[in-house]
């Protein structure tokens, strides 16, 4: 933990970035040498005051201590913003690579410094966003970071950096034996693609998008680019560009549904300084550059790897997620009218320990299924002696070398409570697709 304390008068150093569900994030527009280059996330606060409902305030839960239990640090810490933290430093990092997860440092702050980031921010926030959260003022600690949409950290940049943020979602079909058999069609259509109709249905988006993560995940170079060019048409909250740090393309914390004409036409304005070609195709080479390092840096696949920790599909851990925390399995009561219970109760009879690491594995899944990945690159000339802590790359197209680095941010540990609401949403993303296909067989001549 860092002894600086922030204090009011420093709030105004710090500009709003954006925002997830549970966090805000800030980034340093001041002149300290000890900030510059970073970016602090704080926690927020839900203004129905319900804080998911949890009453082991900021700890584990009994049943969450006996899932993390490797992890001493962890299941010993009292502090929620210090529990994340250890999550992504000890649980997180060594699955995912040293090189690729910066877990951050703790920064002490006095309440009077979020109550004056509040008062600034909240008319930069979406309206939902502020309207549904504000900063959580009890806080005695917020989590510094690097910048990742920068690339020299400590002094002002020379040369402009472009910096990408993609949320590739989960990258494989499921293949376990407890889904249901009306449920077969999630081992051969995306999660992603099921769950556009939900949010089409529900209003959350205009459109439906043509990105389809099995592209992104391919290991192919086509199928890479193809996935990149659908997350440009239609970035709703998956595809946000940077430049300098400055949101310049995609949503800040809702989703961009659709990139018109126009918007395209001033995002190629902003890349004339950094892609060299003509104008109309800088935005097509920008995506063969995202595309090319996404290939060559190979980080999906270590991501794919802890994805695919879960092995059950919800629909096969729910059953071991009611034996831990000791309640009658739900689920099995409502399947009690159906002939697929017996395909449950191997579950329900498996050894504590066991169940204990399923759950493990679904909710470290969870996460990996759920963060982001951030790519920054700057140009650099041609046979200039290279960097050795970040990795090149050669764009063929405009004969330019370009400097990157990738890293996983978003990490946030899931609570184990979250599996009812896995469970549910996935009988409601099934339930809408169901619906929908049928719809379409009826208006079929």
């Amino acid at each position: 933990m860092e002894e600086i304390v922030l204090e009011p008068k420093d709030a105004v150093d710090w500009s709003y970035r954006g925002e997830g569900a549970v966090n805000l994030v800030l980034a340093y527009i001041g002149s300290s040498p000890t900030f510059l280059g970073k970016m602090m996330r704080i926690h927020k606060m839900p203004k129905d005051g319900n804080e998911n409902g949890d009453k082991s305030e900021n700890g584990l839960t009994t049943h969450e201590k006996l899932i993390w239990r490797d992890v001493k640090e962890l299941v010993s810490c009292q502090n929620k913003e210090i529990k994340e933290y250890l999550f992504v430093k000890h649980v997180m990092r060594p699955l995912l690579g040293r090189k690729h997860v910066n877990p951050g440092i703790r920064l002490l702050v006095a309440k009077e410094f979020l109550e004056s980031v509040e008062n600034i921010i909240t008319s930069q926030r979406p309206s939902w966003r502020a309207d549904a959260a504000s900063v959580d003022t009890n806080r005695s600690s917020v989590l510094l970071m690097d910048d990742l949409t920068l690339f020299a950290h400590g002094h002002v940049e020379d040369k402009p950096c472009l910096s990408v943020e993609i949320k590739p979602k989960c990258g494989f079909l499921p293949s376990s034996s407890f889904i249901a058999e009306e449920n077969v069609i999630k081992k051969s259509i995306t999660r992603f693609q099921m769950h556009q109709l939900l949010k089409l249905k529900e209003n959350e988006i205009s459109e439906i998008s043509e990105y389809d993560p099995l592209d992104l995940f391919s290991g192919s170079k086509d199928r890479i680019h193809r996935a990149i060019k659908a997350l440009y048409a239609t970035p709703q909250n998956n595809f946000r560009v940077f430049l300098n740090g400055s949101l310049v393309f995609g949503g800040l914390g809702g989703g961009t549904c659709k990139t018109t004409s126009k918007v395209e036409v001033a995002f190629e304005q902003i890349l004339k300084d950094i892609i060299k070609t003509n104008d109309g195709l800088r935005a097509d080479r920008f995506i063969e550059l995202v595309a090319e390092t996404v290939y060559s840096s190979e980080v999906l696949d270590q991501l794919l790897d802890v994805q695919k920790l879960d092995k059950y599909n919800i629909e096969g851990a729910i059953h071991v997620y009611y034996d831990l925390i000791d309640q009658p399995c739900k689920v099995c009561r409502d399947l009690e009218k159906s002939k697929s219970l017996n395909q449950y109760s191997s579950m329900h009879s498996i050894p504590l320990d066991e169940k204990v690491n399923i759950l493990k594995d679904f909710l470290i899944s969870a996460t990996a299924k759920d963060c982001s990945v951030m790519m920054s690159f700057r140009s650099t000339e041609v046979g200039l002696s290279r960097s050795s802590s970040h990795s090149n790359l050669h764009l063929e197209s405009t004969k330019q070398e370009f400097e990157y680095k990738v890293h996983f941010i978003d990490l946030d540990m899931r609570p184990l409570k979250k599996m009812e609401v896995y469970y549910e949403l996935d009988k409601k993303i099934m339930n809408t697709y169901h619906l929908e296909m049928l719809k379409k067989k009826g208006d079929q001549p």
